[in-house]
């Protein structure tokens, strides 16, 4: 590992010369400034209960979080990105790998709570895990300058395993916040996003550092590069720590070889899916922006011999097709939709012009659920769409 200076203790010096506001231990909206480190000391000096915010001044989309009490530190984490920092740490705790962690993670200090209930940690093992997280996530947060902080003095936590005093939660980690410190002006956290002009410099960076790589390192370690991962992200799929990704990274960021990319956290849309396929321009801009306004994501396809394989790389909730198109007939498209094992569960329902005894028969040879018969009204449109997916959901 390359050395690096370490300029913070001059930079604690000149802090000790400040006067700190005295804390109002009162919840209000007023943002103050301070260097970490010495607001968690006078925090936990004047016995103070409850989250302490710190923002990174680097990244407005980044913040991190400790959990104050009676002059103990009970937890620490980030305030986005949980389930990147969970799979990440339990990654290095447990080689094995075989925990299956959630899609999505509203709370990284509930989880871990949960494994406990369930016995898959012993108490000494949760505080091993907890104790961890939070020396990881004090790490990021002591390693910053003096920035904007805000407290809550009624979040605190439901369950707690840690109690720690300052020298226990920060003592063994003096070394990494100074090398987080020094590699601030090129990484502002772990959340940061390379985007890599040349790749072969940076294998060739990594290579030279003599890390243990194999041909299936380099494979994730390239698909993380072009998905724009972040580096927890990164490390998790190299087995490599962000402190080494980092360091090895930095002469390259100084170079211009590599962007870091601002860390923003990717909405996920959980609205049903509802899949178009008509040749009609205007039927599409008429569904389209009704079902958008009832709470519905919308794709439209209107080549119909395209269709079946965009619907199977598409996992739509349900899928609308006028019957009567030039290309291909809407029955002949759904049968084929119902030889498909990733579209033959999907709900289908056709535009028609004429609800009679032929297209019934038609509807039903060929998987059909339902028919929405034309021309219709807005509201038609959402009542059978509703209908359908209500359904599915209730089989």
């Amino acid at each position: 590992m390359t050395a690096l200076t370490l300029p913070f203790s001059e930079d604690r010096a000149m802090a000790n010369q400040l006067q700190l506001p005295r804390l109002q231990k009162s919840q209000d909206n007023e943002i103050k400034r301070a260097i970490p480190r010495e607001l968690l000391e006078q925090l936990m000096a004047e016995q103070f209960t409850g989250q302490l915010v710190i923002r990174n001044p680097f990244d407005e989309f980044v913040d991190w979080q400790i959990y104050l009490g009676n002059g103990k530190i009970h937890f620490a984490n980030s305030a986005v990105g949980n389930g990147k920092r969970l799979n990440y740490m339990l990654g290095k705790l447990f080689q094995q790998g075989h925990l299956q962690l959630p899609a999505q993670l509203d709370s990284d200090y509930n989880y871990i709570c949960e494994l406990w209930k369930k016995k898959y940690f012993s108490f000494q093992q949760t505080r091993s895990v907890l104790t961890q997280f939070t020396q990881e996530a004090l790490v990021q947060a002591l390693s910053l300058p003096k920035t904007e902080y805000r407290l809550d003095p009624n979040n605190k936590l439901r369950h707690l395993f840690l109690n720690l005093n300052l020298e226990q939660a920060v003592g063994p980690i003096e070394k990494k916040v100074n090398y987080w410190w020094e590699l601030r002006s090129e990484i502002n956290s772990p959340f940061q996003r390379p985007l890599v002009q040349d790749v072969r410099k940076l294998q060739g960076t990594l290579a030279k550092a003599n890390f243990e790589t194999t041909e299936e390192f380099w494979k994730a370690f390239q698909q993380s590069l072009e998905n724009l991962n972040c580096l927890y992200d990164i490390a998790s799929a190299t087995k490599l720590s962000t402190l080494q990704l980092a360091i090895a990274m930095r002469n390259l960021i100084k170079a211009g070889d590599i962007t870091m990319l601002p860390y923003q956290e990717i909405a996920i849309d959980n609205r049903p899916l509802v899949v178009s396929v008509d040749e009609n321009q205007t039927h599409q801009h008429v569904v389209e922006y009704t079902l958008e306004k009832g709470g519905y994501r919308v794709n439209t396809i209107t080549d119909p011999f395209k269709a079946l394989a965009s619907l199977q790389g598409q996992s739509p909730d349900l899928i609308l097709i006028n019957a009567d198109m030039e290309k291909m007939d809407g029955y002949q498209l759904a049968s084929l939709c119902r030889k498909s094992p990733q579209l033959k569960q999907v709900p289908i329902m056709l535009m028609v012009e004429n609800d009679n005894l032929v297209h019934s028969i038609k509807a039903k040879m060929s998987g059909v659920n339902d028919n929405l018969q034309k021309p219709f009204l807005p509201q038609d449109l959402l009542l059978k769409v509703k209908t359908n997916l209500r359904e599915v959901t209730s089989a």
